[in-house]
């Protein structure tokens, strides 16, 4: 006997029981959703009341709200000027002396002039601006009046060695400078023109008329053979033996170049001017001792002749006479091309412990 297959009950429907369980089913899915998403809901909140709001970006470039109290930068001022800045400029760099003009309000050359010199004396980058800085300094307690360079008095005569030059009766270097001019009747020994004298192969000079004393000149010439064969070459003498007459010419000169191209008073383009330029009488190049080392077509200071000359010029009986470390004493701005022959047993002695000129005579000097 056959059995019939089993069928579903009556009133069921297979295809229904199934979309009940797939509708049940997403209904739970949907539930638990919606707690997720309440959760993220309140956790953002609580970000949002514990982190402020970022300014927005737009780009590369965030938006910055200026405060509308905060207070204006004074302007700058320079040359072309007017108004009351520059009368208030004006009249305290007159109050400080380095100022003689009127207090007009117009920022010319002769205001520029009083800046460039009040910057210098102040240790401030001399462009004749009167920015920021040089206001913030020019209007302080900081400011001092201008120093000026009075012209000394000739002191005594010392004794001079006939035979040597450049040395005392007791075999000490001759000191000139500002405050020791040159002595009284002090005449050269042997002063040789260096253009004729010296081998052009082994060094240039620069004019035809430059001298030198002889003794000098002979170190100079076996210092720059050693240094060639060495491989430092390109050597020139820019400036040698000047007259008290020729140093004259040369201060009066800058002095003029001072009061025409910046408006200068004489007494202010003359204390200028003793910045760089001896006054006559108070150079070394009266000894014909003295020698303005160059190389051709370039700035002296930072080649490697001039780090050569510093390390070994000693050695001939040369000195760096004008570094930066002694300005103070010197009274004179570094010149790294400025050497002075004294002779080796001098020379030693002032390399080895750190002397200039001065130092070692107030050390050694009877």
């Amino acid at each position: 006997m056959n059995k019939r297959p089993n069928r579903p009950a009556p009133g069921t429907n297979p295809k229904k029981i199934i979309g009940l369980i797939v509708i049940v089913l997403l209904v739970i899915a949907a539930a638990v959703m919606a707690v997720r998403v309440a959760k993220l809901v309140d956790l953002t909140r609580v970000e949002m009341s514990l982190t402020p709001t970022p300014q927005p970006v737009y780009g590369n470039v965030m938006v910055v709200t200026i405060d509308p109290n905060a207070p204006t930068p004074a302007p700058v001022i320079r040359h072309g000027a007017q108004g009351e800045d520059v009368k208030n400029l004006q009249s305290r760099l007159k109050t400080l002396g380095y100022y003689d003009g009127e207090v007009d309000g117009q920022f010319g050359g002769g205001t520029r002039s009083a800046v460039v010199l009040f910057q210098q004396q102040h240790g401030l980058q001399a462009d004749g601006i009167v920015g920021e800085e040089t206001r913030a300094v020019l209007f302080s307690a900081q400011a001092h009046p201008i120093v000026l360079t009075p012209t000394p008095a000739p002191t005594a005569t010392p004794e001079v060695s006939s035979a040597i030059p450049g040395l005392t009766a007791d075999g000490m270097p001759i000191l000139v400078n500002r405050e020791h001019h040159l002595p009284d009747g002090y005449r050269t020994v042997d002063l040789v023109n260096m253009y004729e004298y010296c081998d052009r192969d082994v060094v240039k000079i620069k004019g035809s008329g430059i001298e030198g004393e002889r003794i000098a000149v002979d170190a100079l010439m076996d210092m720059f053979r050693d240094a060639i064969a060495e491989g430092i070459g390109n050597w020139q003498v820019s400036a040698g033996w000047r007259s008290v007459s020729y140093q004259q010419k040369l201060f009066d000169n800058q002095v003029y170049e001072y009061m025409k191209n910046n408006d200068m008073s004489r007494k202010t383009a003359e204390s200028a001017t003793r910045k760089t330029v001896a006054d006559p009488g108070s150079s070394e190049h009266h000894l014909g001792l003295a020698f303005d080392i160059t190389v051709p077509g370039v700035s002296f200071k930072g080649t490697k002749q001039a780090r050569w000359m510093a390390e070994n010029c000693w050695e001939y009986g040369f000195i760096l006479r004008y570094t930066e470390e002694k300005e103070s004493i010197t009274g004179f701005i570094a010149e790294p091309w400025h050497f002075r022959y004294v002779g080796v047993e001098h020379s030693l002695i002032m390399r080895d412990e750190n002397l200039c000129l001065e130092e070692y005579l107030e050390k050694y000097g009877s």
